[in-house]
């Protein structure tokens, strides 16, 4: 179910201060509305509505058994410890202590008793944001601020109102006081749960003092966990533009077409682990005292070293990377070629070994531990994602950009998913509906597929375009073979490269470490049409990650190299624009498909654009363009004795002047009805010569100047 999403003020630059000297820099470690360093502590209240005009509205007339009608919850000390403690014990303040690596805690108290609002007397109860006005009304009838561990106003007042965004916010008491943040939780209004809001503003005086935040949050099933983090979140990193890693909503203009799923300090609902990510900290600036590098890891002999690589430029080697969560070890990975006038792209690499080992309670899959416990936990292994954009953490635009700009990379593979057509009922963790879909090898798209982290997008009511709302959420995973997987959006281990998994990904695997296409869209339409600042184009770029070891200690060893150009295992590529670098591999080759295997260039059946792109051609409607697999001046693709190539729907393979593809006497070359080689000017092809004619006798390979 997709969550209601903060709708927070659309300004997000404010004027600077100017002084005599130098104008002050924006920066994202200061935080938005509020400092994402030092200590906060946020007071609580707790609601339920009496509905004594209309008794039917109630969504929960008696209560459950984790909140009792008339009691507060069952939960309520497990939200915020009201004071720091080595490791925090209450479920929100401990997940900021570990995400921020100590940097940041996040304190708390609640109203010692709970506040009933009757509709009778607030009649716009049923608006579900105005809450905490109507709670603060009645909570002043109380008279006094009476919280359950005895503080007072000024235990709420550690940081001076007026912070701007991006600029240092300034520790300290407001005269008079003023509640940094306060925080109403319902038991049954009109916010459902896993709904909720924040903004930077005052939800009235309580008890004669106003706030310089407030958030609203219905808690009607559990402790509102995802969406409350999620929603303080905004306050900290940014505005609705910052909707990622499962928390997204589909009318918010994003880098990419489909809804992503994964983890990150915003994810909600949609979320697989729920722990942050390293994308996270570098903008939040939180590391470790004694860090020296922005990014790090460790190199065999235990020094930190930089771990933001240009692997194209020589960053290569063998890196040492810690559990994450504790950390704060990761590696992350330019991924080149990409013009400088399209969004750029970097592979975050980051060593999860789950909470199971390493104690931090939000270390995990989303529903790993509910219900009849049948969600296989995290297993130790490296967590992949892609980075759109989003570099900037000083100056004036480090507000601006667009939501879901973090692409889970699975090591499972990415394909051309498809739902079954039928409904299984009674699915674990709760007992719930699922829609099975199906992974398929034969339908396997390392390049432009779906994985199993997104929401899956395709054409529902056949108008002939797609609406990013117009998606499935991958549950059951069917595939031959195998038993089904129930929770498959929610994390599954074998989306982690393991020791006893995929331990290599590289250019020629199922994932790819190839970049992405990128598409500025909302939900009903393509915003900036497909040239730049989109990613059209698919860069192959020889690099490879290799999970060497995990020892006892959770310790990870990873190889990065490049020029890993061997085609080792069969492959379908699909992208209306792909391009071959002039790479060097071990044997001198930019692609080397070896022996026995298959490389099948196809057109994507995960949409690509959202407006259909053929009509009548055979296997559509299509949403995708044709394939192109270019090779550029310099490059060298060759096939092995026994290696073949298939070109179908359409799909073009042109070789630039300056390029060679050189087939071995037993390789085999099959194009079929509307495909294509093209040569470019002195492009070489070499193959045995009978194929070659043939090919040219069907006007299958073409000779242009």
């Amino acid at each position: 179910m997709r969550v209601l999403r903060l709708l927070v003020p659309a300004l997000f630059l404010f004027p600077l201060a100017s002084t005599a000297q130098e104008k002050p820099i924006q920066e994202s470690k200061n935080g938005w509305y509020l400092s994402p360093h030092g200590t906060i502590r946020i007071l609580l209240l707790f609601v339920e509505v009496e509905y004594d005009v209309n008794r039917e509205k109630d969504p929960q007339p008696d209560g459950a058994t984790h909140w009792p009608k008339g009691q507060l919850p069952v939960w309520k000390d497990n939200v915020f410890d009201p004071q720091p403690l080595p490791v925090q014990q209450a479920m929100v303040s401990r997940y900021y202590q570990d995400i921020s690596l100590g940097n940041f805690a996040v304190l708390g108290d609640y109203f010692d008793e709970l506040i009933r609002v009757k509709e009778s007397e607030y009649p716009g109860v049923s608006n579900a944001h105005s809450i905490g006005t109507f709670a603060v009304q009645q909570a002043n009838k109380r008279g006094t601020l009476r919280t359950h561990h005895g503080l007072s106003i000024a235990d709420f007042d550690l940081w001076k109102d007026g912070g701007k965004p991006g600029m240092p916010k300034e520790v300290g008491t407001d005269d008079p006081h003023s509640y940094d943040h306060v925080m109403v939780i319902t038991r049954n209004s009109g916010l459902r749960h896993g709904t909720g809001s924040t903004d930077g503003g005052s939800p009235g005086k309580l008890f004669g003092y106003t706030a310089d935040t407030q958030s609203r949050f219905g808690g009607n099933n559990d402790l509102p966990f995802e969406i409350l983090k999620h929603e303080f979140n905004h306050l900290l990193i940014g505005g609705n533009n910052f909707h990622s890693g499962g928390g997204n909503a589909a009318q918010f203009e994003s880098y990419q077409m489909a809804l992503q799923g994964g983890w990150s300090m915003m994810g909600a609902s949609g979320s697989s682990l729920l722990t942050c990510t390293g994308w996270d900290r570098d903008r939040m600036g939180w590391k470790p005292d004694d860090a020296i590098h922005r990014i790090r890891a460790k190199s065999m002999d235990g020094k930190e070293v930089n771990a933001d690589l240009d692997p194209i430029n020589g960053d290569t080697g063998l890196f040492v990377l810690r559990d994450f969560v504790t950390s704060g070890d990761a590696l992350r990975i330019r991924l080149p070629f990409i013009p400088q006038d399209e969004h750029q792209q970097w592979l975050w690499v980051e060593n999860h070994q789950g909470s199971l080992r390493n104690g931090s309670p939000t270390d995990k899959f989303h529903w790993e531990g509910f219900g009849v416990n049948c969600i296989d936990p995290v297993d130790p292994g490296l967590f992949l994602m892609i980075q759109i954009d989003r570099e900037e953490r000083e100056g004036a635009n480090i507000y601006s950009g667009y939501a879901d700009y973090l692409h889970p990379l699975l090591a499972n593979g990415a394909y051309d998913l498809a739902l079954r057509g039928d409904t299984i009922n009674g699915v674990c963790p709760f007992g719930g509906r699922s829609l099975p879909f199906l992974l398929e090898k034969e339908r396997a798209n390392p390049l432009t597929g779906s994985v199993e982290q997104v929401m899956v997008i395709y054409d529902r009511n056949h108008d002939g375009s797609v609406q990013r709302g117009e998606h499935f959420v991958p549950g059951t995973r069917i595939s031959p073979g195998q038993k089904p997987m129930n929770s498959a959006s929610f994390g599954l281990p074998d989306h982690a490269m393991r020791m006893n998994g995929v331990r290599h990904l590289g250019m020629c695997t199922n994932p790819s470490t190839a970049n992405i296409q990128t598409l500025l869209c909302n939900n009903t339409r393509e915003t900036k049409g497909d040239g730049a600042p989109n990613v059209r184009t698919i860069h192959l770029n020889g690099i490879s990650i290799d999970l060497e070891n995990m020892l006892s200690n959770g310790d990870a060893h990873v190889r990065i190299r490049t020029n890993d150009t061997r085609m080792h295992t069969d492959q379908r590529w699909c992208g209306d624009s792909i391009v071959l670098h002039p790479l060097r591999g071990a044997d001198g080759n930019s692609l080397t498909v070896a022996t026995g295997v298959r490389l099948q260039l196809d057109r994507s059946g995960t949409p690509t654009r959202m407006q259909q792109q053929d009509v009548d051609a055979k296997g559509g409607p299509w949403f995708s363009g044709p394939t192109r697999l270019t090779v550029l001046s310099g490059a060298i693709v060759s096939l092995e004795n026994g290696a073949r190539l298939d070109l179908e729907n359409r799909s073009e393979l042109h070789l630039l002047p300056g390029s060679r593809f050189v087939a071995a006497n037993k390789a085999r070359i099959n194009l079929d009805a509307g495909t294509r080689i093209v040569l470019h000017g002195d492009a070489q092809i070499e193959a045995c010569a009978k194929v070659l004619r043939k090919l040219r006798k069907q006007r299958r390979l073409v000779e242009v100047q």
